[in-house]
């Protein structure tokens, strides 16, 4: 489960473009950007680094995120695949075959897929209720670190660190409870693309018109 989840947070964190350098950027300008993208492509290079593994597992894809329930994860290499989360319904899909999980039966996957609708709504005080935040901007430059307060999602998550610089964010790093480690690079993005309802079908099938 938290392999599945874990990667969605990038999507949403992507969304937040920050607006045009004229001064340090504050928290709540990034925030209140959060909630105001229609939407977001970004292809991305993960590389994820495993206590027990001495490379780094890299990923390539593309990112998808449709205001207020979508997101898309669509790797390319090393293997092809597509995770979906709508609403309280998550979709993986690989050469294995597809699976779903009802997020409304498993009160732990759906609390942690709440904590990230939390930041992309750009709820301010909801998203204090969850993590403690550490915000720094010098000029153009900024960075934003999020460390859980309370269980299941500390459980999960030590800290995510998104860093970047006037209107665009660069990388993300996500520290798992456990010391792994897994790195996003976004490459090439678009934080406020319009989809239209054949794109949307082409990428999320059924469940875009859920």
């Amino acid at each position: 489960m938290r392999a599945l989840l874990l990667p969605l947070v990038a999507a949403i964190l992507l969304g937040a473009e920050a607006p045009a350098p004229g001064g340090s950027l504050t928290l709540d300008e990034l925030l209140r950007h959060m909630a105001t993208t229609r939407g977001v492509v970004a292809e991305f290079r993960e590389e994820k680094r495993l206590a027990l593994l001495e490379a780094p597992i890299e990923t390539r894809g593309t990112l998808y995120f449709v205001p207020p329930d979508k997101l898309a994860r669509v790797t390319r290499t090393p293997a092809a695949t597509r995770l979906l989360l709508v609403g309280d319904r998550m979709r993986f899909e690989d050469e294995a075959g597809v699976s779903e999980i009802d997020l409304s039966a498993n009160p732990v996957a759906r609390q942690f897929a709440q904590n990230l609708i939390v930041l992309w709504r750009g709820d301010r005080k909801a998203l204090e209720s969850l993590y403690r935040l550490d915000f720094a901007a010098d000029g153009p430059r900024w960075t934003l670190v999020l460390s859980p307060k309370d269980a299941p999602l500390r459980d999960f998550i030590r800290s995510i660190r998104i860093a970047g610089d006037g209107p665009a964010i660069g990388e993300m790093e996500l520290i798992e409870s456990d010391g792994d480690r897994t790195q996003t690079i976004f490459e090439k993005s678009e934080v406020d693309h319009a989809f239209g309802p054949e794109e949307e079908r082409a990428i999320f099938g059924s469940e875009s018109t859920r």
